[in-house]
């Protein structure tokens, strides 16, 4: 893993930003989706928000300062919002494809959300443990300036 640039911070915020402007407002346009997005969706937007908000506010931190063991403490709490995010969107799964292509597409993001879920459960575990040690991130090979 590679410790974020600034630039990706502010990105990072500028996304969470429109992330948090676009699922709000899922349940305002949901009618035009022919039943795709169900009534349940404002269920999950307690996660969502609370994910988006530590992600932007955690990126502004990161942005500004980042020291080892502080950069791997937000990447934790991040993962962790992330993965909470990712399992109440699986419980309650807002989304039904059933009556458009068939439930085969329900299946398939379904199993993507199972792979993301174990993707985040990972990084919880790995930021975790660099929290614990204050383990510094490798750049990558080209930002090593001199070599």
């Amino acid at each position: 893993m590679k410790e974020k640039k600034t630039s990706e911070c502010i990105g990072a915020m500028i996304g969470g930003v429109i992330g948090l402007v676009i699922v709000n407002s899922v349940p305002g346009w949901a009618h035009l989706t022919h039943g795709v997005i169900l009534e349940s969706w404002t269920k999950i937007l307690w996660a969502a928000n609370l994910s988006m908000i530590l992600q932007i506010v955690g990126n502004f931190f990161l942005a500004v300062y980042r020291p080892a063991r502080l950069y791997s403490f937000i990447q934790l709490i991040l993962a962790l919002a992330g993965l909470v995010s990712a399992i109440v969107f699986y419980n309650v799964f807002p989304l039904d494809f059933s009556h458009i292509v068939g439930n085969w597409l329900n299946i398939l993001v379904k199993a993507l959300l199972i792979l993301g879920i174990a993707g985040s459960f990972i990084a919880v575990i790995v930021h975790l443990v660099r929290t614990i040690l204050g383990t510094q991130y490798k750049p990558k090979q080209s930002e090593i300036v001199g070599e």
